[in-house]
């Protein structure tokens, strides 16, 4: 009789809390799964997606439905399943949503210290005072941001649409004002938008620092104050600084001039501005000279390029043993140190160099990524300390440095390319071999941070990898007379530094990329197709979740699944290449366009602004678009104004072709195999009028070909066979 009772109880309890509306705290007692009824004040909008907040004067909610999307302000009633979702209590499976009222006042935050953030205020808009950020003066990422009150600490987290993304870190004392939320136990404070973020200084600094007019003996920084001030910089060659230089004056706009400073030499700067009575200072950062290296840069591809659109220099192609030799030629030749930060490791013979290069006394440090197989590093001697790390995410970098206290003898190698077989011998994959000794040190300084020290012992305790990262590293190079930009991640807000650069594109774009999920990088390319700018792109994974392909096709942009044999491994953009004025620029790295590799993967990007630089590029996107163009089958068999036809087909050591075209153009020839493999290529200047070609396919073997023929940016196909 009693489980009869208690029964009956549960029922009445069940359908009681379906058939009238509760209070947000009894709401949150209910067993998971329940019907719940609730009313409240929504205190967030789109600005963080689908999921919306609510509150009353007994606690909050969060609301995870599609259907259900009022606006901040809104005065709502919710039925819907009492849900979870890495912790958080939450309401989903909504069957009744209402608007009672709109425009009404946002709940006044609960004034709470860091640590006080947790189950008690889950939900509910919370207010900290006096707090300032980790990583400050740098640039908000979507993630987590740690600040402190100098005795507690705690985190905020902005989802990949939040509109503070990009912007700068203050560097002062702020009021922050959030939602209490978590994840998987992990207590964060949400930010909506730059309103939640009040300053509590009256006077300070209010833009990034900007490092300009780098020679090798001097750099200016540029900032700006609230209110006027005089100009200062405080630097020297450790965080500890110590050399102060003045400017004097009084304004809010500030440039402060260091001179005789030392050729390829990293310096730790802190601008700060004085009002008579207070100081207003950035966050220090670091910065390096230009240095006496010799600057050269030597762009490398894996596979074959399109020489056929070329400007004047043709882009490197090395196969998988002359690359690896370069590669294993590079360490040989160290004579200080080496350090490896590689995804993945399965090459013996570059193992074998490091070995070497040991026994010779250079000093040698690796990382990899735990998690993949570096066979190499797991299956032979290794007379070098190594680890494999980033709990966070990924140790997804690629790169070498080689002797970075030498002038003439350091070098940096980065890249798409892991040190694999896949990576070196088959996957499309692009690398960069920098001489440099200012971007050497650099990254070194991204080593040290990983490894936690600057010696070859490991720093278990202090080595810092994925989101415990900070902004630690200059970002501004002059090389060989090339502006070139370095950001690492994910503390440095590489996202929004390949944002700008899509946004500065006048006329055309080119991208070729193995991962695509990053909805602000898809509307930057949507937004600048729109506003006329030519864009092509090719995407490896096209149905990973999240994938941005679908999108950019529905949008009328000319994206291409890449459907060739071997793995599309680029991370690659080219801007402007086409039009010298408008700043002709390569991004490139290991940082796919993902939110991993925004927030938790290590990773490395450099940005070239060179327009020689960038065709080398669109050689390489030549090679592959027209190789997709081929595999697909997409290649158009006639184009108006154009006509070709091959002459005497079946063909043996010459193939002849003849064409017809309307206006002058330059066209590009490129021969394929039936597999996609580009075999050669020829470009034919100012083609107008009935024309006839030949091209030497001696050493082809008997079967079957395709020639591509590329006019005003489609390529126009004509099949021929080879018969010896």
């Amino acid at each position: 009789m009693k489980r009869i009772l208690l029964f009956l109880v549960a029922i009445f309890t069940i359908q009681l809390a379906q058939a009238q509306t509760i209070d947000i705290s009894a709401a949150r007692q209910v067993t998971l799964g329940q019907v719940v009824t609730v009313k409240g004040i929504v205190t967030n909008g789109t600005e963080l997606g689908v999921i919306r907040y609510m509150q009353d004067a007994t606690g909050g909610i969060p609301i995870y439905d599609n259907s259900v999307t009022p606006n901040r302000g809104d005065e709502i009633e919710v039925t819907g399943v009492m849900d979870e979702f890495g912790a958080l209590l939450e309401i989903t499976g909504v069957t009744s949503s209402n608007v009672i009222s709109s425009n009404n006042p946002s709940p006044t935050p609960i004034v709470v210290t860091p640590f006080s953030i947790g189950i008690s205020n889950e939900a509910q808009l919370l207010k900290i005072n006096n707090v300032t950020f980790t990583n400050a003066g740098g640039i908000f990422t979507n993630g987590t941001l740690g600040f402190s009150d100098g005795t507690q600490t705690g985190q905020i987290y902005l989802g990949s649409g939040s509109s503070l993304i990009g912007t700068t870190i203050p560097q002062t004392a702020v009021n922050l004002t959030g939602l209490s939320s978590q994840y998987n136990g992990s207590v964060q404070l949400l930010l909506r938008d730059v309103n939640d973020i009040e300053i509590a200084s009256s006077f300070y600094v209010t833009t990034r620092i900007e490092q300009t007019n780098l020679t090798t003996t001097s750099f200016d920084l540029t900032f700006e104050t609230n209110v006027n001030g005089s100009s200062n910089v405080e630097y020297g060659l450790t965080p500890a600084m110590g050399i102060h230089v003045s400017a004097g004056g009084s304004t809010t706009n500030h440039t402060v001039s260091l001179t005789g400073l030392t050729a390829g030499t990293v310096y730790y700067a802190r601008a700060y501005a004085f009002d008579g009575t207070d100081t207003a200072a950035a966050t220090p950062k670091v910065y390096a000279t230009v240095s006496n290296s010799t600057g050269v840069i030597e762009v490398v591809f894996n596979q074959p390029v399109n020489t056929g659109v070329s400007t004047g220099t043709n882009a490197t192609y090395l196969d998988g043993a002359a690359l690896e030799a370069k590669i294993i030629g590079m360490i040989n030749d160290a004579q200080i140190s080496v350090d490896v930060a590689a995804y993945n490791q399965t090459r013996n013979g570059i193992i074998t160099a490091l070995n070497d290069a040991v026994a010779r006394g250079v000093e040698v440090r690796v990382i990899g990524n735990d998690g993949s197989n570096n066979f190499a590093l797991q299956n032979n001697t290794t007379n070098f300390n190594w680890f494999l790390g980033n709990p966070d995410g990924l140790m997804h970098n690629k790169f070498i440095i080689v002797d970075p206290t030498s002038v003439n003898d350091s070098w940096v190698f980065m890249g798409a390319m892991n040190l694999t077989d896949g990576g070196i011998y088959n996957n499309y994959n692009n690398c960069v071999f920098i001489q440099d000794q200012s971007l050497a040190k650099t990254y070194r300084l991204e080593m040290n941070e990983m490894w936690g020290t600057n010696t070859t012992a490991i720093g278990i305790f202090s080595r810092k990898l994925g989101s415990n990262k900070i902004d630690n590293t200059p970002h501004l190079f002059n090389i060989g007379g090339i502006t070139i930009e370095s950001y690492f991640s994910p503390s440095d807000g590489t996202t929004s530094q390949i944002s700008k650069s899509i946004q500065s594109a006048d006329s055309k774009i080119e991208f070729s990329m193995m991962t695509f999920t990053r909805n602000d990088l898809r509307d930057d390319l949507i937004n600048r197709f729109n506003a006329g700018v030519t864009i092509r792109g090719m995407i490896e994974n096209v149905n990973d979740v999240g994938g941005e392909f679908a999108t950019l096709v529905a949008a009328g942009l000319n994206v291409r699944d890449d459907s060739v044999t071997h793995i599309l491994h680029h991370k690659y953009v080219i801007i402007d290449e086409d039009a010298l004025s408008s700043d002709p620029m390569v991004v490139t790295g290991s940082h796919n366009w993902s939110s991993n590799a925004e927030a938790n993967n290590d990773e490395n990007t450099l940005i070239f602004h060179d327009a020689t630089i960038a065709n080398m590029y669109a050689q390489e996107f030549s090679a592959r678009w027209i190789g997709i163009v081929t595999n697909t089958e997409n290649v158009v068999l006639g184009l108006e104004g154009f006509n070709v036809k091959v002459l005497g087909n079946p063909v043996k050591n010459v193939l002849r072709f003849e064409m017809n075209n309307e206006s002058f153009e330059n066209i590009s020839v490129m021969l394929y195999n039936t597999q996609g493999q580009l075999l050669t290529s020829k470009v034919l200047n100012n083609v107008n009028g009935v024309t006839n070609h030949s091209m030497n396919i001696s050493d082809f073997a008997s079967g079957n070909y395709i020639a591509v023929f590329h006019v005003d940016g489609l390529a126009v196909g004509k099949k021929f066979v080879v018969v010896k």
